[in-house]
């Protein structure tokens, strides 16, 4: 099970819903709970995505425990990609490759941040073609054909970015309406 939740829902200063992976939006305290109740279990079967509560993206995924470290590390770039993320491909991240950026046999980590799912194709291509991938920030690529062009890629918001609320922004004026009636 996975579970998708701004961080400021979590914190508890937000109300915006958390997303519970196969399932859809689910309320707020529901999220919570969740969270809660899980925590400090280290069998937990399930994995909480924290989300930055402007942008959306993904900040984090708990729990992380040593043993399963690779397991939900392939997890956070699914979770975070969410698709290939070859500029014109849709395929579903976690039917895709997880392809070194910077390839081992060259000093590439094995790490989050140098990892990005391809799908089998768009894999091959960019080994056997001389595409390079370079990932510019977390769900951010670039990528480059063989002749140097380039095209950047960057994956949809987890949750919808926090935005003012038009009907707050409308009850509050400015000084000149606040002057006493005469």
């Amino acid at each position: 099970m996975q579970l998708t939740i701004p961080l400021t829902t979590l914190m508890g200063l937000s109300a915006q819903p958390g997303e519970l992976g196969g399932f859809g939006p689910v309320i707020t305290e529901v999220a919570r709970r969740i969270v809660a109740n899980h925590l400090d279990n280290p069998e937990a079967r399930f994995s909480v995505g924290v989300t930055h509560p402007v942008t959306g993206r993904l900040l984090h995924l708990h729990p992380i425990p040593a043993r399963f470290l690779r397991g939900l590390q392939a997890e956070l770039v699914h979770a975070r990609d969410q698709r290939c993320v070859w500029t014109t491909c849709r395929r579903p991240a976690a039917t895709c490759h997880l392809d070194h950026n910077t390839e081992h046999a060259h000093g590439g980590e094995t790490a989050v941040d140098n990892i990005a799912p391809l799908c089998p194709r768009h894999h091959k291509a960019k080994t056997d073609r001389d595409w390079k991938l370079h990932q510019t920030g977390p769900g951010e690529h670039t990528l480059t054909d063989p002749h140097g062009r380039q095209y950047h890629s960057r994956t949809p918001s987890l949750t919808d970015p926090a935005v003012d609320d038009p009907a707050v922004s409308a009850t509050t004026g400015t000084a000149d309406d606040d002057l006493p009636p005469f």
